[in-house]
């Protein structure tokens, strides 16, 4: 009877108890096996057959249940297990985008044109860009984070205008001349808080203000250029009018040549007018234009009906090169470009206009053609006054007009090769200069070809 109990409880400890049955054989093992021995040593310390039946009701009962619930267990561990992983691939897919935001946002501020400084409420830099560094004239090397905005930056307005924000008067706008080296910078300089919190974070923007400067510098040269240009055929006009008015009776021949001169006086303002139209469509790009395929030579054919008359009469002779010469034209390689015809027009008309108006009597304009690689190049050269180096900087500003020329009674508006200018560019090519004082001076204009 002794050894019966102890092979069915060594039978019981050899199942793993807290772990899932892993076979469906080793489960109906264990449902039949234990509750038998149990069974049995039930009726044998009892004696009393309805209560062996009892105990193993029981017994299957408990193994059942602690089977589903071992499967349970295993199943939950799974499923928690499977969460953990889902949970760490979405932190880190948000590390990553958090990483790339960052890193995006540290290039937007390198690739700024604007410099942008930020600082902690203690006047720590926490931020600064390379461009605040150029425009502040400080070192390119070295990490400046953390350090105090007064130790790194010399300049009293722009310190004071912190101390000031950190005070809570925001924003701070002041505009400083700085000076790196032989260079003076005008900078516009903005500081505010981020935030309206009394410990906000402060924001400095700096801006280089020298472009729009010389912008401004250039509208009022322009404004005043424009007046003085139509002021002059203006007070003209108004004293040959008394002139007349006086005259008229007395002396009609002189009343007859004052009416000469306001109509003269009309024609140039006429001609302003004109050119100022131009350069409005010039300046506008290629919105106006009609491109199409055009011809140089028959657009040079075009001006010269006007400008060799002109030419004849100051005893200046004009040449042609194989490819504008009507007499000699190369048909074969015809110097066809995609342009507008107008513009083109437009441009050579003020080119050869220049060209006899500053070359003097017996002197010579020559216009040529060149193709190089897929554009065709216009030369138009004279033998006329030339031009200095600096006046070669300027000659395509609007109403510049240099000394020998201002001189001249047929001195044109000043706007021609402006117009002359924007349109080539209008059209996508380019302006060429080169002259020399004394010797005259040679124009190329090179636009794409057709072909």
């Amino acid at each position: 009877m002794n050894r019966l109990p102890r092979h069915t409880v060594k039978s019981r400890r050899s199942l793993p108890l807290g772990q899932p049955w892993q076979t469906p054989r080793l489960t109906m093992l264990a449902l039949i096996s234990l509750p038998a021995a149990l069974a049995i040593l039930t009726m044998l310390w009892i004696g009393t057959w309805w209560m062996a039946v009892f105990v193993t009701i029981v017994t299957v009962a408990c193994i059942w249940t602690a089977k589903r619930l071992d499967q349970k267990q295993a199943v939950s561990a799974e499923e928690v297990f499977q969460n953990c992983v889902s949970e760490t691939r979405q932190h880190e897919l948000a590390l990553t985008s958090l990483r790339t935001s960052a890193e995006q946002a540290t290039m937007a501020l390198t690739k700024m044109r604007d410099g942008v400084i930020m600082l902690s409420p203690t006047r720590e830099i926490l931020v600064i860009n390379p461009w605040s560094r150029r425009l502040l004239g400080l070192s390119t090397e070295g990490d400046l984070r953390g350090r105090l905005f007064r130790e790194v930056v010399r300049i009293p307005e722009l310190v004071n205008a912190v101390e000031v924000a950190v005070g809570g008067q925001t924003p701070q706008k002041l505009l400083l001349e700085i000076v790196d080296g032989v260079t003076t910078r005008p900078v516009k300089a903005r500081v505010d808080r981020i935030t309206t919190d009394k410990d906000s974070n402060l924001l400095m923007t700096l801006r280089d203000e020298t472009e729009a400067q010389q912008i401004e510098s250039m509208r009022r040269e322009f404004i005043a250029n424009l007046s003085h240009e139509i002021k002059t055929p203006l007070a003209a006009i108004k004293g040959y009018a008394e002139t007349v008015e006086l005259a008229i009776e007395d002396d009609p021949a002189a009343a007859t040549h004052f009416m000469a001169q306001i109509r003269g006086q009309c024609v140039r303002l006429e001609r302003l007018v004109a050119d100022m139209m131009q350069l409005a469509r010039a300046q506008s790009g290629r919105e106006n234009l009609q491109l199409k395929t055009v011809s140089l030579a028959e657009i040079v054919d075009e001006s010269l009906l006007s400008y060799r008359p002109v030419a004849e009469a100051n005893q200046i002779t004009i040449s042609l090169d194989e490819h504008l010469d009507p007499s000699d034209r190369d048909r074969t390689s015809e110097p066809n470009v995609v342009a507008d015809h107008e513009a083109v027009l437009t441009i050579v008309n003020n080119l050869v206009g220049n060209a006899i108006r500053y070359t003097p009597q017996g002197g010579d304009v020559r216009l040529a053609c060149r193709r190089r690689l897929d554009k065709w190049v216009l030369i138009v050269a004279d033998t006329g006054m030339g031009m200095t180096e600096s006046e070669q900087r300027r000659v395509f500003e609007r109403f510049y007009r240099g000394e020998k020329t201002r001189k001249l009674a047929a001195g044109g508006t000043g706007i021609g090769l402006s117009i002359v200018k924007n349109l080539t560019k209008a059209l996508r090519g380019e302006v060429r200069l080169e002259s020399e004082p004394g010797k005259g001076s040679t124009f190329e204009i090179s636009l794409p070809a057709a072909d």
